[in-house]
């Protein structure tokens, strides 16, 4: 009678679970994993982890696999297994896997790493909020010293959970990264209406131009930002950034590039505001030189 050839992922079949506590000298790192940044030193992310198990342990278990007796591989959690290292923790919860193939352990630790899914920023402020809501007598470092976070993160994602909803729907439709949700945030209040572009037409605009990289790292949003606090001075550029869907801020801030000239004037008009606002008369060598001034502009006018 022909059998049919089993699938490959037939072939695995799930383990008993079994649980232990293990001795840190017992468990191997595994200098195969395709992950490769395990160092405590290696960013914010690992020292947010330090912290975190410092103060709760090791919530989630290592996941392990017995190569021999009383032999273990890490297949999932070098990161949690560098924090305790660095912490002299004596044992680690770890779930343990019986020996297997190498074609299984690498399917497996596949499985583990790529079925994870990170937060979504607005499920990340929803959380925070719940957060600051039980501990509404916190100070806001407190709450930001709790969860790992600095006080300017904590505000922005208050920020964003406050955002208007069309805004959020914008964000998620083109999966904006944290940093970009963050720099879109800090960017909204400097928009001004562009001619015929009302706030909400840029919003759009800015969202295809983030979603056809045109728009995407930090210090691009930076820089609009700062375009667009001289709105006046920078308006037919703004027109034609707005108006052209393949114009980078990398091409608006080559074409908003002030001449020395220009950025006297910028300077000179800043000056007389401030004089003006507060109530300074100009003394009379200033008054002639305004007079000048003013008529060489009559022929440029």
């Amino acid at each position: 009678m022909h059998t049919e050839k089993k699938n490959l992922i037939d072939s695995f079949r799930p383990y008993p679970l079994r649980f232990a506590e293990l001795p840190l000298d017992v468990i191997e790192r595994d200098y195969n994993q395709p992950r490769k940044v395990f160092g405590i030193r290696g960013g914010s992310d690992l020292s947010r982890l330090l912290k975190s198990i410092a103060h709760y342990g090791i919530e989630d278990p290592i996941k392990v696999c017995e190569v021999e007796s009383g032999r273990y591989l890490i297949m999932d959690g070098h990161r949690r297994f560098a924090c305790a290292k660095e912490l002299e923790l004596e044992k680690v919860p770890c779930r343990i896997y019986p020996k297997m193939d190498a074609g299984e352990f690498e399917a497996r630790r596949y499985e583990m790493q790529n079925n994870r899914r990170d937060w979504r920023p607005i499920e990340k402020a929803n959380a925070i909020h719940r957060i600051k809501t039980e501990y509404s007598d916190a100070s806001e470092k407190e709450v930001a010293d709790l969860i790992g976070i600095r006080q300017t993160t904590l505000f922005h994602f208050t920020a964003l959970r406050d955002m208007r909803i069309e805004y959020l729907e914008l964000m998620s439709e083109h999966d904006l990264k944290e940093h970009q949700r963050i720099s879109f945030m800090q960017l909204l209040p400097r928009l001004r209406k562009i001619k015929p572009y009302e706030v909400d037409d840029i919003v759009k605009i800015l969202f295809k131009k983030i979603n056809d990289n045109l728009l995407y790292r930090r210090k691009d949003f930076v820089a609009l930002s700062k375009i667009f606090s001289m709105a006046s001075l920078n308006e037919e550029e703004l027109l034609y950034f707005l108006t052209e869907p393949q114009v980078s801020v990398i091409e608006l801030c080559e074409m908003t590039q002030l001449s020395g000239v220009s950025t006297q004037i910028r300077n000179l008009t800043k000056e007389l505001s401030v004089k003006k606002n507060l109530n300074i008369k100009l003394t009379t060598k200033e008054q002639n030189l305004f007079e000048d001034l003013y008529k060489l502009m009559e022929n440029f006018i």
